[in-house]
């Protein structure tokens, strides 16, 4: 990856043509749910402003956020993992554990697994999120969606690697991850999207796509619309693509959704409210109470 020296001599990575991943959308059909693990679990904040109706829910995360449109009776299946910064590990695992003790995932695929120093969670819809404290990556602020994987087919993450560099105007890198070969997308100020190659029956990602906003809105969009790869508007300044192709031979090398924004889509470096820091952990300073609350309840059967 290209970087760019200073008069001080720091390095920096260079972005791009992509300026600022914005969000990260999965269909859910369960906002009570939804709103249990992002706010009450994981302390994110619900947008008040915008995506704020019954039909939709914003959830910021920094300054980006989740979209979680109510559509369906279940949440389609995505096989990779997306990639949060948060400020306290310690503080989300508390609040995990009241409320996995209170049974609020009950049937559902929620998992909590800690992996070296992060964790790997399955939320309650059956997509994957890995947690990493802040300082440990290279980011931008303590809070926020850092990287997003995306299962990519055998062979194809160096093409679908150029793709991105050649049309969409953004720095690439091709090296293994996790020793297999991957395309590390540019995709913003210590943002990424990372096609990892992986053996799958399915390599569908269905609904679920990632949105963020470039400098070249216009004549991008030109050069998707001349290969067949946009799908539509998404209302004024944002539209749709979904057919990653060789920029060479302009084979389909696969389909996953992008959701393309100019500088002047109202969203752009919107800013967010957020309540980290949290200075009453884990949910407030009744935590003690809650807990006794729990047990006589009988929310906690087994333990005394």
């Amino acid at each position: 990856m290209t970087k760019k020296t200073s008069n001080f001599g720091l390095t920096s990575p260079e972005i791009g043509r992509m300026l600022h991943m914005d969000h990260v959308n999965f269909e859910t059909p369960d906002h009570e749910m939804a709103t249990i693990f992002y706010m009450n679990g994981l302390g994110f904040t619900r947008d008040p402003y915008r995506r704020a109706d019954e039909q939709n829910l914003g959830v910021n995360v920094g300054r980006q956020q989740f979209h979680l449109p109510k559509r369906g009776e279940y949440t389609p299946p995505f096989y990779g993992i997306v990639g949060l910064v948060v400020p306290d590990i310690g503080g989300i695992k508390q609040r995990f554990e009241i409320l996995n003790d209170l049974g609020k995932f009950e049937g559902t695929p929620y998992d909590w697994l800690e992996e070296g120093n992060t964790v790997l969670m399955t939320s309650p819809f059956g997509y994957r999120l890995r947690l990493h404290s802040c300082g440990t990556l290279e980011f931008t602020k303590p809070l926020g969606i850092a990287y997003v994987e995306v299962p990519a087919p055998l062979g194809k993450a160096a093409r679908i690697g150029k793709f991105y560099e050649k049309i969409v105007g953004a720095p690439v890198q091709i090296s293994a991850v996790g020793g297999t070969e991957a395309a590390i997308i540019s995709a913003g100020p210590h943002q990424e999207i990372k096609f990892i190659e992986r053996e799958l029956d399915d390599y569908d990602t269905y609904s679920m796509h990632i949105s963020y906003h470039v400098t070249h809105y216009n004549e991008l969009r030109q050069r998707l619309n001349e290969h067949g790869s946009l799908m539509g508007l998404g209302g004024g300044e944002a539209y749709f693509f979904n057919k990653i192709f060789d920029p060479e031979t302009g084979e389909i090398l696969m389909t996953f959704q992008n959701e393309v924004r100019s500088v002047y889509h109202p969203d752009f470096m919107r800013p967010l409210i957020n309540r980290w820091p949290m200075n009453d952990e884990p949910f407030t300073d009744h935590t003690t109470a809650m807990r006794e609350f729990a047990k006589s309840a009988g929310f906690m059967p087994g333990k005394r």
